[in-house]
C-alpha cells in the first residue's frame, strides 16, 4: 500500500520563496495595489499575498500607502501597499573626461546627479575616493543616509571581473596597472553587505536592449563609439563575456599593424584609433593640404557636412567606412549578428556612410550581397543610455538578490 508523506521542509522553503518573489514582482512595477490586486495577478490566494507583503513590510521594502477607495458595492476600502520610495539605486559613471553620480529610487524616479568634469584621476586609489566622495556628496544634499542605498553600480572604461568586481586593465589608464580595486570606498560608505555591481561602459549602454523584445531573439552587435570603442555582443537576451571579460573589446582588433599610432594596449593599427575623433581630423586635414586650416569637428559634424554634400569629407567617410566593413567582416566570422547597433558618435551616421559600408561589406563573398545583418544608427545620448543600463542592472541585481526571498 503506498504511503503519503507531506511536504519536506525544502519543498515547502522552496514554495515560500516562490510566493514571495512572485509579489514583489508585482510591486517591481513602481504602482501601488492592494492585497486582492496582487492575488489576482499572481493566482496566489490573498492570505498567502498578505504573508509576502507583511514579510517585505518587516524587511523595509514594502510600505503601506493606507486605505484605498471603497468598492462600487460599498465594501470596505482595502489597504494599498507599493515599493518604498526611500530606498534607493547609486548609477556611477568614472569616464575618462568626467565622473557622474545619478540617484534613483527603486521605483525608478529621478533624485539627483551630479556631474564632475574632470578627467580620470593619476591613480587609481583616488578613483575609488572620489566615487565615494561623489556618493556621499549627493546624499549628502537630499538628506539621505548611506543606509538607505539598497545597490551601486559604476560604469568604466576597461574590462571587468564581475566576480571579484575588480577593473581589470584599462587602455585609457595602463598606468594604473591590472586587477584594479575600484569600489573599496564606496563598500566602506555604504556597508559590505550592499551589492555593488562594475561594467564596462560600452555594455552598460547596450543593457537597455535587453528589454527589446526583438533584440531578445537575436544576435545583436551594439557598438559603443565615443571615447572609445568597443562592443557588447548579446546572443538572444544575454551578453557575453568570457573567461577574460574579452568578448567585445574589438576597438584593440588590430586592422594595420604598420600604422605608427601606439594604442594604450600597447599596440599599433588598433580599429579605435583609426576610425578617433583625432585620426578623422587628421584626415580632413591631409585633404585641405593647400588650403586654410580646418577646424577641429566632431563625428557628428563630419557626417553633418557629409550630408550637405562635402567631397572632401565624403572621401573620409569612404575610408573609414571601409576600416568599419573589415572589422565587422573579422567579426561576422566570429559571431555572425542579425543586428549591428552604431552608438554614440557614429550613431549620428548619414546615408552616404551606411551606403558606403554597406557597398565594402558586399565585396565579402561569404555574405549576403544585399543584407548580411541588419544596421540600426541610434543618436540617443550615451550619458542616457548609460544611466539607463545602469538602472537596469540594479534593478535586477536589487529584486534577483536570494537574500530578499529567505527568512
Amino acid at each position: 500500500m503506498p504511503s503519503f508523506q507531506s511536504d519536506s521542509p525544502a519543498m515547502l522553503n522552496d514554495l515560500k520563496v516562490a510566493n514571495r518573489k512572485a509579489v514583489l514582482q508585482v510591486f517591481r512595477s513602481g504602482d501601488t495595489y492592494d492585497a486582492n490586486e496582487v492575488s489576482e495577478i499572481t493566482g496566489l490566494s490573498r492570505p498567502t499575498v498578505m504573508k509576502c507583503i507583511h514579510y517585505f513590510m518587516e524587511s523595509g521594502i514594502i510600505i503601506s500607502r493606507g486605505k484605498g477607495k471603497s468598492t462600487s458595492t460599498g465594501g470596505k476600502r482595502p489597504e494599498q501597499f507599493s515599493l518604498d520610495e526611500e530606498r534607493y539605486y547609486v548609477c556611477l559613471s568614472l569616464w575618462p573626461q568626467e565622473t557622474r553620480v545619478h540617484l534613483y529610487s527603486i521605483k525608478h524616479d529621478s533624485i539627483a546627479s551630479r556631474t564632475i568634469n574632470e578627467p580620470l584621476p593619476e591613480t587609481s586609489r583616488d578613483a575609488s575616493r572620489r566615487l565615494a566622495a561623489a556618493v556621499s556628496d549627493l546624499l549628502g544634499e537630499n538628506q539621505i543616509a548611506p543606509s538607505s542605498v539598497v545597490a551601486a553600480s559604476v560604469s568604466v572604461p576597461g574590462t571587468v571581473d564581475h566576480e571579484t568586481g575588480t577593473l581589470l586593465f584599462s587602455s585609457h589608464k595602463p598606468e594604473w596597472g591590472t586587477h584594479i580595486h575600484l569600489l573599496d570606498d564606496l563598500h566602506a560608505l555604504l556597508g559590505t553587505e550592499t551589492p555593488l555591481f562594475i561594467e564596462n561602459a560600452g555594455k552598460m549602454c547596450a543593457r537597455p536592449y535587453l528589454a527589446d523584445p526583438d533584440v531578445r531573439t537575436k544576435r545583436v552587435l551594439v557598438l559603443f563609439t565615443t571615447w572609445g570603442l568597443s562592443g557588447c555582443m548579446i546572443e538572444r537576451g544575454h551578453i557575453l563575456n568570457g573567461r577574460n571579460a574579452l568578448i567585445g573589446e574589438i576597438g584593440h582588433m588590430i586592422i594595420d599593424p604598420n600604422d605608427p599610432e601606439a594604442c594604450g594596449c600597447g599596440s599599433h593599427g588598433c580599429f579605435e584609433r583609426l576610425v578617433s575623433k583625432a585620426r578623422v581630423n587628421q584626415m580632413l586635414r591631409e585633404h585641405h593640404q593647400d588650403s586654410e586650416p580646418t577646424p577641429v569637428y566632431t563625428i557628428p559634424q563630419i557626417f553633418a557636412r557629409s550630408s550637405a554634400g562635402d567631397i572632401p569629407v565624403r572621401d573620409t567617410l569612404h575610408t573609414l567606412a571601409g576600416t568599419f566593413a573589415r572589422a565587422l567582416r573579422n567579426i561576422t566570422l566570429v559571431f555572425d549578428p542579425d543586428l549591428v547597433i552604431f552608438q554614440g558618435d557614429y550613431g549620428h551616421a548619414d546615408p552616404y556612410f551606411e551606403s558606403e559600408l554597406r557597398s565594402q561589406m558586399a565585396d565579402f563573398r561569404y555574405l549576403p550581397t544585399s543584407h548580411p545583418f541588419e544596421i540600426r544608427f541610434d543618436q540617443r545620448p550615451l550619458e542616457e543610455m548609460d544611466a539607463e543600463g545602469s538602472f537596469f542592472a540594479l534593478d535586477h541585481l536589487f529584486f534577483d538578490h536570494v537574500d530578499h526571498y529567505q527568512s
